[in-house]
């Protein structure tokens, strides 16, 4: 049974490393220009003013600063040999790292609450995700022959 959540807890770490993961192969134009599409999306779909958009991409920027640190602080590890006690300290890892990702999702959260309105703060999860699943269905498209 222990040996199910550790290789549960594994997988689901470099499930979740590897979606927020910018690919190695995108230029930096490219990387640009889908963070301005993804700003004006987000902008469009929360409806916010050019107040409310001055005081919300700061605070929104630096939660997405915090996921790109903790991004670049993750080591790759070698499965073929890897022991128990190394899966065991990288089990660890990745949960601190979860509860340093909910601390930075609610702090920014706390700071949004004061700038928007809650339902804008709500509606931001469901933009990203639109955004999100766009952009994988571009990136789809953009692959077939």
């Amino acid at each position: 049974m222990k040996y199910r959540f550790y290789l549960i807890s594994i997988l689901s770490l470099l499930a979740g490393l590897s979606i927020y993961a910018q690919p190695s192969y995108m230029s930096k134009e490219t990387r640009e220009r889908i963070e301005a599409q993804r700003v004006a999306f987000i902008t469009q779909q929360l409806n916010l003013t050019s107040s409310e958009a001055e005081k919300f991409w700061p605070i929104y920027n630096e939660y997405k600063d915090g996921l790109k640190d903790m991004r670049d602080d993750f080591e790759r590890p070698n499965f073929e040999t890897m022991t128990d006690d190394e899966a065991k300290a990288m089990i660890e890892k990745h949960l601190q790292q979860e509860e340093r990702k909910l601390e930075l999702k609610r702090t920014m959260l706390t700071k949004l609450s004061k700038v928007v309105s809650p339902t804008k703060v709500v509606m931001l999860q469901k933009a990203e995700m639109e955004f999100n699943r766009e952009l994988l269905r571009r990136a789809q498209e953009h692959r077939k022959p």
